[in-house]
């Protein structure tokens, strides 16, 4: 049987798609490799202020980060301009916290892993300027008793470039972010400071098309410290974000440049796009597995949005969100 001749259309067609696809692998490519060739070293996968509609997809924010919180998960989603403020409210192992106070009281060497995490910030136009603070016990560390502190400011703004053609967007964005440890010590009961420095991070995001969003965030490619990667564990990312039209649910996946894979999703429980309904994992490589739900509700202006993340259905460790934010 003679072989099938594809016939002048189903050419056309195929030289089409060809060279409406190109640009986009290589974007890919680009990306892919300045991620590949930049040295990162092992950290951990856990950002020290992730946001409550981040956690509720198991951390797959990259491709869709808008609004203040752009400012730490890629500072590209600020170029669209907008005015927000936003604060937050989390942490890990709060159902542990009587013991930890009542061990931390004693002066005795902390047993539980817990930490309480808060942010505060304001986007006005495509420049978002905020604040994070994270303490945490050391269980097992070099000095138990005591209470790690860490707490970082940034500024960071977003650009529109000209898109290849046939793209909907394409836009960068840089983060500045001024990093200070630490350590509160139990036996004399003063607060020590640490290392301290800056790191600068770097986001691209893009949309070939209205339903298709790739986004990525190159973490330190500029710093005072000569290991910033101990002090700031945030992993690079690429991500991707797809959402069909006419579909009532948005996808959303991120891979780390160490392995760590996020994917979630995001459903719009009635029509008017009042309250989101999240759902999503985070996979730590040679790790842990970690699930999490989530929800957001919209009034206006108003936003609030809940969160919560589980580890081998531990309720004690379970990780929580809360946040508020205001457009005006």
């Amino acid at each position: 049987m003679a072989a099938p001749v594809a016939t002048p259309a189903a050419r056309h067609a195929a030289r089409r798609f060809g060279a409406e696809s190109a640009p986009h692998l290589r974007f890919l490519s680009i990306i892919l490799l300045v991620i590949g060739l930049l040295p990162w070293s092992r950290a951990a996968a856990e950002p020290a202020a992730i946001t409550a509609r981040a956690l509720g997809m198991g951390n797959a924010y990259t491709a869709a980060a808008e609004g203040f919180h752009a400012l730490y998960w890629n500072p590209a989603g600020l170029a669209v301009p907008a005015n927000e403020i936003s604060v937050g409210l989390g942490g890990l192992g709060w159902a542990r916290l009587r013991d930890v106070l009542e061990q931390f009281e004693a002066g005795a060497p902390q047993t539980h892993e817990a930490t309480i995490e808060t942010f505060a910030g304001i986007r006005i136009g495509q420049v978002a300027l905020g604040a994070a603070f994270q303490a945490e016990t050391q269980p097992g560390g070099p000095q138990p008793a005591n209470v790690r502190g860490l707490d970082w400011w940034a500024i960071g703004g977003g650009q529109a470039v000209e898109p290849p053609v046939g793209w909907r967007r394409l836009a960068v964005g840089l983060t500045l972010r001024r990093l200070t440890e630490r350590e509160y010590v139990t036996v004399s009961q003063t607060l020590v400071e640490g290392r301290q420095g800056e790191v600068l991070d770097l986001g691209v995001l893009a949309e070939p098309t209205p339903e298709l969003r790739i986004g990525a965030v190159l973490r330190r490619v500029w710093s005072s410290l000569e290991r910033p990667e101990e002090l700031d564990p945030a992993e690079s990312r690429i991500g991707l974000a797809y959402h069909p039209e006419g579909w009532p649910v948005a996808l959303r996946a991120d891979l780390s440049t160490e392995g760590t894979l996020s994917y979630g999703g995001e459903w719009a429980a009635n029509k008017q796009g009042s309250v989101v309904l999240r759902a999503g994992q985070q996979l730590d490589p040679g790790r842990t597995i970690m699930t999490t739900v989530g929800a957001g509700f919209h009034v206006g202006a108003v936003q609030i949005d809940l969160a919560a993340g589980l580890t081998q259905l531990d309720l004690a460790s379970a990780r929580v969100r809360a946040e508020l934010s205001i457009r005006f």
